[in-house]
């Protein structure tokens, strides 16, 4: 089996070193200069475990210089790994590298990425997926693992059941811990919750994870959350009772206390974040259905007066 990894942020990093202690083929294609020190150095993984993986342990393809054509209907499973902005211009590259028969999925932040991918290659090939797995780069070539988790994916038609079962089969063993949910919807729901609730606080008061557990700081996320609970709940989707969800972002927050988020990450970068695709997703769908989201419009706003 063939698994090709678009983006080499931290999260698709993490994974292609994973996937590199199993038996398949594995296909990284990013830019700049974290994949040339990748391709001279190989990965290093420091944090929950450390391992080097040698640089020709993969397959790299250059962003900047294009994909080999002998690379068309090459790979079974092509995973999105870029951050929410890159999804359409990567959803182009998996088109092209996917079989006809291969299945893909986006580990991006954010609501709507397994429908973009639809667009490109249909729904009969794309799957939804989450991950809670944390990851960071302190420097290029190396990423730190900076909170176990695990990979659900979900189908999004019964034709895919086989291969989604295959492929979470053959990398068990591998740390990623593949999961095979039923509600696709509510599972890349739930994962927004918990972003909504961290990535922004997190990134304004410039702390990590596990300081959120602060007594107002937790209030403030969780009022962030159900405020997201509120609009997905009238999009009939299942994502359970506030209780339940303030039980899983305690686990989530103290499970991954030393991780720094991504958006604090981009923040300190000068980045562009992801807010478009959770907190002002959010308000945005609010407004639609007539339920306010303050925290959630704050949040936002602030955020996008702050970057570019």
């Amino acid at each position: 089996m063939k698994i090709s990894i678009l983006g080499t942020g931290s999260i698709g990093t993490l994974f292609a070193a994973i996937f590199s202690r199993s038996e398949h083929e594995i296909h990284l294609h990013g830019r700049g200069e974290h994949l040339a020190m990748i391709a001279t150095n190989g990965i290093d993984v420091i944090g929950e475990e450390s391992f080097s993986v040698s640089s020709q342990r993969f397959e790299l393809t250059f962003d900047e210089a294009g994909i080999p054509s002998h690379y068309d209907g090459s790979s079974d499973v092509v995973i999105v790994a870029g951050k929410a902005r890159s999804i359409d211009p990567l959803s182009k590259i998996a088109a092209k590298l996917i079989k006809s028969d291969g299945i893909a999925f986006a580990i991006t932040n954010g609501l709507g990425n397994a429908e973009r991918l639809s667009h490109e290659l249909g729904i009969h090939r794309v799957v939804y997926a989450s991950t809670t797995h944390g990851a960071n780069i302190p420097n290029a070539s190396t990423v730190e693992w900076a909170g176990k988790g695990q990979l659900n994916l979900a189908i999004s038609t019964k034709s895919q059941s086989e291969k989604l079962n295959s492929f979470c089969d053959s990398i068990a063993g591998t740390g990623i811990n593949c999961e095979i949910r039923e509600d696709g919807r509510s599972m890349v729901w739930n994962k927004v919750l918990i972003n909504i609730a961290i990535n922004p606080l997190a990134a304004l008061a410039g702390v990590k994870n596990g300081d959120l557990l602060e007594t107002e700081m937790f209030a403030n996320a969780v009022f962030t959350m159900i405020e997201g609970a509120n609009v997905a709940r009238a999009e009939q989707i299942d994502v359970g009772t506030n209780q339940q969800l303030e039980e899983v972002l305690r686990h989530v927050l103290v499970s991954t206390s030393s991780n720094s988020c991504s958006m604090l990450e981009d923040l300190k970068e000068g980045r562009t974040t992801e807010i478009s695709v959770l907190n002002r997703e959010i308000v945005n769908r609010g407004e639609k259905l007539g339920i306010r989201t303050p925290l959630n419009n704050m949040l936002a706003s602030i955020i996008e007066l702050i970057t570019p």
